[in-house]
């Protein structure tokens, strides 16, 4: 059609000006939204079938099938639409769309000319339409010339501050990422055994639908097709199936289906609610709850398992209050379930028989639910209200070391653990509706450095503005500079051997570093600009860790006397003195010099973080349990200290870090992933840490906050 002008149940979409307007008034649209209604509007009563909409609506350019469901789902939120029902807007499942409402497209020739003296009649919809237009163009223009110089402004000052500033050659980046974005809500994400794709339930096309993306985001593809709603996807260990709740039958049923949407099987049948949350490791069965043997009271929710195909219903936990969410341990041993016995709701778990129910949330008189297990089963991730808002929480498997992953004013929902259990995805409504995110486990971090190197031994400078660390993306370990954000990274050492373990003095204007680059590891010295570069120590054991004191020594670990301990030197190298006779390591000097804290082994041959006076007197232990605790670093005000706990059948199978009272108490998680989180240390506002992390295969480096 060569017609400008669409009229249709009070609107008037004007395809010349690209403006649609309800009564007179203009409908706010995104441009690929207007284009999708155009198209369709074109083709009225026929069917546009998915690719063709795409090629027109996106004629340059490849998108995924989800951006076209997100235009359809603006068109009938404007036009009042619905999918069920549709007035305008008619979905034809797996093929396309078709308009389908009444469509008026006048013509010139259709207005005869009136008599002068006659009195006109009231306008038309597309009169008030071009009469509207002709109002708002004058704006319109005005506002754009506007635009225009403002972005001529804009892109010159940022050319001025570009030629007066070099752009930085790096800077952080976000480890929380938005994968959806649409005017729909997005719920209950689910990882795909492999990694690669995420499951989640929509109401982007009118009813809740399942879909599937890829762990980006992209690619977003529609699996079922109905009339009803689907819910709750859960995939199998092996990829090939997903699980999910529909009431396409009149009451919500279990249903499992291929990978792709292919063979949609019903496996529940009967009045009741049920629904799934789980499956066996194996595969061969499907945990669920169910209201089924309690018609008197319907949240009265029971646990089952039952076979693939729906036979060998099994009742695994029955109360009389609420119990729901089963989820299986990766073992099989165990079920995770949340339950409503004690008053609020708690995170249970219990054996895989029903024996041995523990409530793992009870010290806390909030609501607590959505857990699920990490890959290893180490570790457990829910959704709790203590805080006053659903939030993200992270837990051992025994309870213990709980660790707060989001805190926003929204509501976060339904995590799921990526397969090698460094990332959650989730479902949260910061954005006013609810979207599908991806974090770490330890919630939002800054990720400074991303390279194929590994990026080693992180060391704030005193104004905060700058991190010394090593790293061997020139083929070795040598120390290198960047600010604050990752930005702006310099090589300041370049020595036949490695470089390590940078250490700033108290005034920033010296760092004190390990080298081996005379053969064996020594203490040397350097101006913060990397030169007059200095030897301080020269024996034939390892000297190595070196840290400050605030009148300018050194603190040190020598092998030279037999065994490791803690030694103290004048800056020049000069006045050498033994501070521990025991045998000591990682030595780390508080900000007033009053205490170091260092690595001793304690009982059962176990390295512990122990406290010395200055004077090497007064030797105490702070952490007990049977588990590695190294690498302490003190806060700025002497409070507290973040230090490293290795967790695992042999030493660094994991590590995490944690931060404790000056004094060992109030022990807390930072970090939760299953890999090398170590070497931390806090910025001189004692607002955030540094440290490194091989979560991404190898080592970089990132910073968290301390809430």
């Amino acid at each position: 059609m060569s017609t400008h002008l669409f009229e249709f149940e009070g609107f008037v979409l004007d395809a010349g000006s690209r403006i649609l307007l309800k009564d007179g008034a203009i409908v706010r649209l995104t441009p690929k939204a207007f284009d999708t209604l155009l198209v369709l509007v074109q083709h009225k009563g026929q069917l546009v079938d998915k690719e063709q909409l795409l090629k027109e609506v996106w004629p340059d350019s490849y998108v995924e099938e989800g951006s076209l469901s997100r235009n359809i789902h603006e068109l009938r939120k404007v036009l009042g639409d619905h999918s069920s029902e549709p007035r305008y807007i008619e979905t034809i499942p797996k093929r396309g769309y078709r308009f389908v409402a009444p469509l008026k497209v006048p013509a010139p020739e259709e207005s005869p000319e009136l008599p002068v003296a006659a009195a006109a009649p009231p306008p038309s919809n597309v009169e008030r339409a071009q009469k509207r237009w002709k109002q708002v163009a004058l704006i319109l223009g005005v506002l754009l010339g506007l635009l225009v110089a403002a972005l001529l402004v804009g892109t010159y000052v940022r050319y001025e501050r570009r030629k007066a500033k070099p752009l930085a050659s790096s800077e952080a980046k976000s480890t929380l990422v938005r994968l959806t974005n649409n005017n729909a809500s997005d719920l209950a994400p689910a990882w795909s055994p492999d990694g690669t794709r995420i499951a989640f339930y929509s109401n982007r096309d009118g009813k809740t639908e399942i879909y599937v993306m890829d762990a980006d985001g992209s690619n977003v593809k529609r699996l079922t097709y109905n009339m009803a709603d689907d819910d709750g996807p859960v995939w199998s260990p092996d990829g090939s199936k997903i699980a999910f709740g529909s009431e396409r039958d009149g009451n919500h049923e279990i249903y499992v289906m291929d990978a792709d949407g292919r063979n949609q099987t019903r496996l529940t049948t009967n009045e009741a609610v049920d629904a799934v949350s789980s499956w066996s490791p194996d595969g061969s069965k499907i945990a669920f709850a169910s209201n089924r043997d309690h018609s008197d009271n319907l949240f009265n929710f029971d646990l089952y398992v039952m076979n693939l195909d729906g036979s060998g219903v099994t009742k695994i936990v029955n109360d009389l209050e609420y119990d729901a969410e089963p989820r299986w341990s990766s073992d099989g041993s165990q079920f995770l379930f949340v339950t409503g016995r004690t008053g609020n709701f708690d995170v249970f778990v219990t054996n895989a028989d029903g024996s041995n129910q523990r409530n793992l949330t009870a010290d806390s008189q909030k609501n607590d639910g959505a857990a699920v297990w990490s890959p290893d089963g180490s570790n457990i991730a829910f959704v709790s209200h203590r805080d006053g808002n659903a939030e993200l929480y992270i837990m051992d498997a025994d309870g213990s070391n709980l660790m707060r992953v989001t805190s926003s004013p929204s509501q976060e929902g339904w995590p799921t653990w990526s397969p090698d259990g460094s990332k959650l995805v989730f479902q949260t409504d910061r954005d006013g509706n609810s979207e599908i995110y991806v974090v770490s486990v330890e919630g939002e971090l800054a990720q400074l450095t991303d390279n194929s190197a590994d990026d080693l031994d992180p060391a704030w400078s005193p104004d905060g503005g700058k991190i010394a660390f090593s790293s061997n993306r020139a083929g070795q370990q040598h120390i290198y500079l960047m600010n604050s954000d990752g930005s702006s990274v310099m090589q300041i050492t370049n020595s036949p051997g490695p470089d390590t373990e940078p250490a700033w003095s108290r005034d920033g204007t010296r760092i004190a570093f390990t080298s081996v680059r005379d053969g064996n590891k020594e203490i040397y010295l350097m101006n913060a600009d990397g030169s007059n570069q200095t030897r301080l120590t020269v024996n034939s054991k390892a000297d190595t860790f070196p840290t400050w004191t605030p009148d300018g020594r050194i603190v040190f670990n020598s092998l030279r006397d037999g065994i490791g301990s803690i030694y103290v030197m004048d800056a020049d190298g000069s006045n050498v003195t033994r501070l521990t006779t025991l045998e000591a390591d990682q030595p780390e000097v508080s900000f007033d010099g009053s205490i170091i804290a260092f690595t001793a082994y304690a009982e059962k041959h176990i390295q512990q973080v122990h406290l010395v006076d200055p004077d090497g007197s007064n030797i105490r232990k702070l952490t007990s349990r049977d588990i590695p605790a190294m690498e302490p670093s003190w806060s700025p005000d002497g409070t507290k200290i973040v230090f490293t706990r290795y967790i695992g059948q042999k030493l660094k199978a994991r590590a995490n870090i944690f931060q404790m009272n000056s004094d060992g108490g109030n022990v807390r998680r930072l970090t939760a992933g299953p890999v090398g989180d170590q070497k931390p240390c806090f910025s001189p506002d004692g607002s955030k840490i540094v440290f490194q992390s091989n979560r991404n295969g190898n080592y970089e480096i990132y910073v968290r906050k301390i809430q």
